[in-house]
């Protein structure tokens, strides 16, 4: 399924042989697009991959340019290692169907996402290192388990949290006993 990922300035000066031009008839996979920005703890390159969909996070831990050429790899690994960790149950089988055209495209300016993940990043910030999150891969645990509202950052009604809503796209997406997702064209007004 097509995975567009929208990365920063920032990133997109590292990955500039990746990037692809956004095209107006972009389509998006059921998670729909994702952002991506690239941020530095102990000077190691870090990956914070944000689905505004859903307010999911994916930390990539210490990237490296020999990284690179498997970067679809690397994501699908974590991608599925963060759904494990979180408990959400999916083989690593489906994860890489649902993520297997992944493509990397200039910012999108999406102000949404952009605040959402420089509050991420100032939670990575003033946690990391904690007695509480000693390591990036609890402090995205915490994210994922963070209430936010469906209905913007204003009110606060129909609370949610993002492991909550990956779960139930995933749960509507997959049937339970088949290894390939369920045709989208067949889910009742579900993307």
């Amino acid at each position: 399924m097509p995975t567009p990922i929208h990365v920063s300035k920032k990133l997109e000066k590292l990955i500039k042989k990746q990037i692809i031009p956004t095209s107006s008839t972009e389509i998006t996979g059921v998670f729909g697009k994702w952002n991506a920005t690239i941020f530095y703890i102990d000077r190691r390159k870090n990956w914070l991959l944000y689905n505004p969909k859903t307010h999911y996070t994916v930390i990539l831990e210490n990237i490296t340019a020999k990284d690179l050429p498997n970067i679809q790899e690397k994501i699908s690994q974590e991608f599925q290692l963060q759904l494990a960790v979180d408990g959400i149950n999916s083989t690593q089988e489906q994860i890489n169907w649902l993520l297997d055209e992944i493509s990397f495209h200039p910012t999108d300016a999406d102000r949404s996402a952009l605040g959402y993940m420089n509050q991420s990043l100032y939670a990575i910030e003033c946690h990391y290192g904690s007695v509480l999150y000693p390591s990036l891969a609890q402090i995205n645990a915490y994210l994922n388990d963070s209430v936010f509202s469906l209905d913007g950052a204003a009110k606060y009604t129909n609370l949610t949290k993002p492991r909550e809503e990956m779960e139930k796209i995933l749960k509507q997406y997959f049937t339970s006993n088949s290894v390939k997702p369920t045709d989208p064209n067949l889910l009742d007004g579900f993307i």
